[in-house]
């Protein structure tokens, strides 16, 4: 569809870099969308780098092969096949020193990214915005440490 501006008493075209000059994004949305961005490649080859490593190789907790032949399974019964007991969120923090577990830490890296990035809006945000985004925040920072406190996992 041809949008036209009206000039004086003529009318021109508008062109396609005219309407993206035009647009205007706020600092807090665009800090938003940075932190992100950074955040999501930062977490990404934390989570790339270890897990090909870790087919490629021989460090993980759990054998390539193990996990293969077990995929399928519902995963009590796979984490029972493969011989780990995970209790609750640390069994992976005491085993970092296998490739399969280091890369975990990307997922949670990733999984943490969107306070990050809600806090660096915040700081950018005007008035009536930083009330609403710290109550994200907030209210982030508690879905993260709930479990920590009630001793449960997920749903």
């Amino acid at each position: 569809m041809l949008e036209v501006e009206k000039v004086g008493v003529r009318f021109r075209k508008i062109g396609l870099e005219e309407k993206i000059d035009k647009i205007r994004i706020d600092p807090m949305n665009k800090a938003f969308a940075r932190t992100m961005e950074i955040l999501t490649y930062i977490g990404l080859i934390m989570m790339l780098i270890p897990g090909i490593a870790y087919i490629f190789g021989n460090g993980g907790l759990i054998s390539v092969e193990q996990a293969i032949m077990n995929w399928g399974k519902p995963a009590s019964e796979f984490w029972t096949a493969v011989g780990v007991d995970p209790d609750g969120y640390s069994w992976f923090l005491d085993n970092l020193t296998y490739l399969d577990c280091l890369s975990i830490l990307g997922i949670v890296f990733l999984a943490i990214s969107p306070i990050v990035a809600t806090i660096s809006s915040l700081l950018r945000a005007d008035t009536k915005y930083r009330i609403i985004l710290t109550v994200v925040v907030i209210e982030l920072v508690i879905a993260i440490l709930r479990p920590l406190f009630m001793h449960t996992v997920g749903h």
